[in-house]
């Protein structure tokens, strides 16, 4: 077996045995503000922005949050094996995805069928597999 086959199967027999982790999901829905900006609240949380903000240029984090400023920031981004959006397709973006999924981010719904899955597992290793 090679390399990039063993570490698939390793990190895919870790994910099944995260998969009975559980963890409180957050998590800002796609939106768009169509003309001005304002403060989004949602239980302890809140996020602020105006329309053509200079934070446009690249992902903001923050302990296990992430947010892309800009106009429709995530049009751009024609490869979802490089999760972590470092512009390479490596094992830092297969950890990356497993800590979303395991806590049942949105941004692990591979297949976008709203629901996060071993199918989200294997859909984002045929991805990483086939690189950009």
């Amino acid at each position: 077996m090679n390399i990039k086959t063993c570490t698939m199967i390793g990190i895919l027999g870790a994910a099944m045995l995260a998969a009975s982790a559980s963890a409180q999901v957050y998590e800002i829905p796609w939106y768009t503000i169509d003309g001005g900006g304002g403060t989004s609240t949602g239980g302890s949380f809140s996020l602020s922005g105006t329309i053509g903000q200079h934070d446009a240029g690249g992902p903001m984090s923050g302990g296990a949050f992430a947010l892309t400023g800009g106009f429709w920031a995530a049009a751009g981004d024609a490869c979802f094996a490089d999760f972590n959006h470092d512009s390479a397709v490596d094992t830092r973006d297969v950890l990356a995805f497993l800590n979303a999924w395991t806590q049942q981010q949105g941004a692990a719904d591979c297949d976008g069928n709203g629901v996060i899955d071993t199918r989200d597992v294997l859909c984002f290793l045929n991805l990483w597999t086939a690189g950009c």
